[in-house]
């Protein structure tokens, strides 16, 4: 008892001497910088700053600007302490906002800050005490007007600093990713290639290190090399053309000229680009990069990026100098198949398995790998295009699509496979595609673009095939997931099974697997209970595409046979309160996809419950229009309760 009683008071001291620790300066200027970085600061008196309450309302709204043009200022690079300068009660801190490779993105914030009691509160007005409601005796105003004077004296000469110390710590950077001793060993196509590996690695110092950042002396344009390169990588994924030809993973890119003469250089780079440019709808073209390259005294080759490298610039139509080019772009095909040998398959039927598997799941080389690109240069160009094109079908980041194989006929050397490619955006279109497959030496490739006498042979079975799918395609993607022919004499889905079936379904949204999400659903026996299923599911892979949070199961509620999982969702700060109703199949638990209910007190989503409710009454089911309307019901209840969460 009494070594009880001991680490009871052990606890209490330490509680005691951590609540009457003072806080960091430094550390709380961070912070509140942070708070106005991702605008989560509270203005109001007492709670994140040092702000008077007796601050006028139009005042605050002042502060409340200027917050946000910080907020702009700090972007999303690091912040770091720097000077700091006590005075009893009050402070003045400096804090650095760090570029690793751009001086001109530096910045040093001054921030003033306030003790009361043993808390650091920092003003709200960078630089300046001003609305913290002190500096009312001479004395004080005096002492604040020397912490504020000294604030924006060494912000000028602490960001100074920064920028001549920013070429030693770019130099060192880039070093350790590139050391001098191994640029110097590599020769100009090395070079090339490797410069190439790093922007598709996106490695930045490496990408300075051929840029010239090796050099005692850099090119004079280098401040611009920086900018341009470091933008490249900071803005979307893909960035823009040009550079979204080096740095994007969906490009392919082969070296397709290398020529030196002494101390300069030039290589020619293909670039097959699936999504033809970044214009909608742009069919896939092979582009063209030229880089120039130089050798300093100091024996290292350097990259010399073309103007429109440097500066943005409208896109240029490049396709003019197509047949000036046509030598190199006809070398593209090549090279491209020595970068990525040919993978024949032993049977027809495989070739389709594995051109399916790549569309949906590989690389655009795995695709790549499934045809033959040693015949003509011109028709090898054409067939890595609709290569490419087929793949960005599929694989393009705005929309979630699948394959849905219907039908194979194979006739001596060649063969056909029917298939539909269903869209997320376009539910109940049929997208009905052919693909045509031939049989070498060495096994079965597809052919993107067959003979005419291919396409000849096989032209009758082909229309069977499009008349026959136009009305049948959805029977073969539904096949995973049957109707719903009679409601089991059974109790309801138990809880436990039910969240993880909503589990599993919320990651199948997340991934974009039509396929696995199918096989978690059962369906109505109605005319269009088959659009109904395919057009909401189309919604919430749309929805899981567009937002990345997932949905929070929230509540179950079970009667009569069915389980209801009440779910969170938050799409641009607007909470949404889905509700799946499960039931029980031959299959186990399900969820009936097309009954489409939430929990809301908007007239137009009650009207959206009372149709699908009425829906279910039209079925064989109707009596289970009423559990799930009860089931409803109390997930409603708990709205409040929910958007309070």
């Amino acid at each position: 008892m009494d070594c009880e009683v001991k680490v009871v008071s052990v606890l209490l001291a330490m509680a005691v001497s951590a609540a009457a620790a003072t806080s960091d300066p430094g550390e709380t200027a961070v912070r509140f910088l942070e708070k106005v970085r991702t605008k989560n600061l509270n203005l109001e008196p007492g709670a994140d700053t040092a702000l008077s309450p007796q601050t006028l309302e139009s005042k605050r709204r002042e502060i409340a600007r200027r917050l946000e043009r910080m907020a702009r200022d700090l972007g999303n690079d690091p912040l770091e302490v720097g000077a700091m300068k006590l005075d009893g009660d009050l402070a003045g801190v400096l804090v650095r906002k760090i570029s690793d490779f751009n001086p001109n993105r530096m910045q040093v914030f001054p921030i003033a800050l306030v003790k009361r009691d043993a808390e650091w509160l920092a003003a709200p007005v960078p630089a300046s005490f001003e609305n913290t409601g002190v500096g009312y005796t001479a004395d004080l105003r005096k002492r604040l007007k020397g912490l504020e004077n000294w604030m924006l004296h060494e912000q000028v000469l602490d960001l100074a600093n920064l920028r001549d110390q920013s070429a030693v710590r770019l130099r060192r950077k880039i070093e350790e990713a590139l050391p001098a001793a191994t640029l110097r060993k590599l020769d100009s196509q090395q070079v090339a290639a490797r410069f190439l590996a790093a922007c598709e690695t996106r490695n930045l110092p490496e990408m300075f290190g051929f840029l010239g950042g090796l050099e005692s002396h850099p090119p004079s344009d280098w401040p611009q090399r920086i900018k341009a390169a470091e933008s490249a990588l900071a803005a979307k994924p893909d960035g823009s053309d040009p550079w979204r030809l080096l740095v994007s993973k969906d490009v392919l890119r082969m070296i397709v000229l290398h020529d030196e003469d002494g101390r300069n250089a030039m290589v020619s780079i293909g670039c097959l680009d699936p999504a033809g440019g970044i214009r909608p709808a742009s069919r896939p073209r092979i582009r063209l990069v030229h880089l120039e390259m130089t050798r300093s005294k100091e024996g290292l080759w350097r990259i010399d990026l073309p103007s429109n490298f440097l500066q943005e610039t409208e896109n240029p139509d490049d396709s003019a100098a197509e047949d000036l080019d046509s030598d190199l772009l006809d070398a593209f095909p090549v090279k491209l198949g020595e970068a990525y040998p040919t993978s024949p398959q032993p049977t027809a039927e495989d070739a389709r398995k594995a051109v399916v598997a790549a569309i949906q799941e590989g690389e655009l080389s795995s695709l790549i790998r499934l045809i033959h690109l040693d015949g003509d240069p011109q028709t090898a160009r054409e067939d890595c295009i609709r290569a490419s094109q087929l793949w960005w079908a599929m694989r393009e980041p705005s929309s979630v699509r699948h394959t849905v194989p219907l039908a194979t006929r194979e006739d001596d050397k060649v063969a056909a496979a029917t298939f539909q490619f269903f869209s997320a955006r376009n539910p109940d279109h049929l997208d009905f595609k052919i693909l045509y497959f031939e049989q070498r030496t060495t096994g079965w490739l597809w052919t993107p673009k067959p003979s005419p006498e291919t396409e000849a042979s096989f032209r009758e079975w082909t229309a069977l095939q499009a008349g026959h799918w136009r009305d049948h395609w959805q029977e073969a993607l539904l096949a995973d997931s049957p109707p719903l022919n009679e409601l089991p004499e059974t109790k309801a889905p138990p809880e436990k099974e039910s969240c993880a079936l909503i589990d599993s379904w919320f990651q199948s949204m997340r991934a974009g697997d039509v396929t696995a999400a199918l096989r978690l659903t059962t369906r109505l026996n109605l005319p269009d209970s088959t659009a109904t299923l395919l057009r909401n599911l189309g919604y919430e892979l749309t929805g899981a595409r567009m937002h990345k949070q997932t949905p929070s199961i929230t509540g179950v509620y079970r009667a009569d046979g069915w389980t209801a999982v009440g779910t969170r969702f938050d799409s641009n700060g607007e909470p949404s309160f889905p509700l799946y109703p499960v039931v029980t199949t031959p299959s186990g638990p399900r969820i009936l996809m097309e009954v489409d209910l939430a929990a809301s007190t908007k007239r137009s989503r009650n009207y959206l419950n009372k149709t699908a409710l009425k829906r279910l009454a039209k079925s064989k089911f109707n009596g289970s229009a009423a559990t799930l309307e009860d089931l409803l019901s109390q997930h409603q209840a708990e709205l409040s309760t929910l958007k309070n969460r």
